[in-house]
């Protein structure tokens, strides 16, 4: 398996984050989901990778603060990847219960979100996956899951895990308003991306946005154009 050398600890990810060339990357992401989506509202975005160590919990943090910066009401982020979780890390908390307890019916929602330092951004973790937690993640079940908080948030936003080794991301993209797939510019190889495209498709996804993740700074493609 390739290295990924731009993949940074918790703390220095934060720090990139509220770099103000950064804050304006992910805003105009932010802004031009907004202008160029046929759901009104968009309420839910499912951001992930074709392969691991592309810098999807980047963009899925990034995009979560540009919206709590502009959205009226609160936004959720969750973290949807069992195996390597990274969002509560991010923001300097333990992921100790979440998504996973929630779907077998362990938890209530509002005992697994938490309050961050961004005033309108709220967070849960992965927890543990349970077992059968598949069957869980599956319509209609997730989707009646999304839908409940989209009636108490103005948007919410999970961090899925690698689509090409993962089942997770496959199962949540048909149930969201959009899917952001982050590309590693200059490292991720066509196929790669063409096989994740493939998935997603077969399971009735067809509502994805390409994302290239350069080093720690996300822009997509249409920004390409004007550097």
């Amino acid at each position: 398996m390739r290295s990924h050398p731009d993949i940074i600890n918790p703390g220095e990810l934060m720090d990139k984050l509220r770099l103000p060339e950064t804050r304006r990357v992910f805003a105009s992401i932010y802004n031009n989901v907004l202008l160029t989506t046929d759901v009104t509202p968009l309420k839910s975005i499912l951001v992930c990778a074709a392969d691991e160590g592309e810098g999807a919990t980047t963009v899925a943090v990034g995009l979560a603060l540009a919206a709590a910066e502009q959205q009226t009401g609160p936004v959720l982020l969750i973290d949807g990847n069992f195996r390597k979780p990274g969002v509560l890390a991010t923001f300097g908390q333990k992921d100790l219960y979440g998504l996973g307890e929630i779907m077998a019916g362990k938890m209530e929602a509002d005992c697994a979100i938490s309050a961050t330092a961004a005033p309108n951004l709220r967070i849960m973790g992965a927890g543990a996956a349970q077992p059968n937690y598949v069957m869980k993640l599956e319509s209609p079940s997730f989707q009646n899951f999304l839908q409940k908080l989209s009636a108490l948030y103005a948007l919410v936003i999970v961090d899925g895990p690698a689509v090409n080794f993962w089942t997770e991301s496959v199962l949540f993209a048909p149930q969201v308003d959009r899917v952001f797939l982050v590309i590693h510019a200059g490292e991720t190889r066509v196929p790669v991306v063409a096989a994740a495209l493939s998935k997603l498709s077969a399971n009735g996804c067809d509502k994805v946005e390409l994302v290239l993740n350069r080093r720690t700074f996300p822009i997509p493609p249409w920004m390409y154009k004007k550097l």
